[in-house]
């Protein structure tokens, strides 16, 4: 029974420290709502293998700054079209799996912001 309440302690500390790292950094985003942002998104998180899905990455607070584009691992593709700032790339994979797709841009004041997203590949005719 002692390890029960033991148990139910320690449990009951680590939810509350989880909760206050929560708390602290929503608190973090909403004292500076002019500071630089990226988020990124797709209309599909779930694709087939081959399939090629547009992914956007949204900025608020950032001027004249170019989007770069990463996706791990590298047996996918991620190409930014350029004629449209490179706020939109296609991806696509060649083989089953997950994968991150991740946008960042440099701020004015040389520091980076950064979004990911991810996106499941899966066998053709599997959705």
């Amino acid at each position: 029974m002692k390890s029960k309440v033991v148990n139910l302690a320690m449990a009951a500390a680590l939810a509350a420290t989880l909760v206050l790292g929560v708390v602290g950094c929503s608190q973090w985003h909403g004292d500076n709502a002019n500071a630089p942002q990226i988020s990124v998104h797709t209309q599909h998180n779930t694709v087939q293998v081959g399939e090629t899905v547009w992914v956007h990455a949204a900025t608020m607070n950032l001027t004249n700054s170019s989007i770069h584009w990463k996706v791990t691992p590298t047996t996918a593709t991620i190409t930014p079209d350029h004629s449209r700032a490179d706020q939109y790339a296609k991806f696509s994979a060649s083989q089953p799996g997950g994968y991150v797709v991740k946008a960042f841009a440099k701020t004015g004041h040389d520091q980076w912001v950064t979004s990911r997203t991810s996106i499941t590949v899966v066998s053709v005719g599997s959705r």
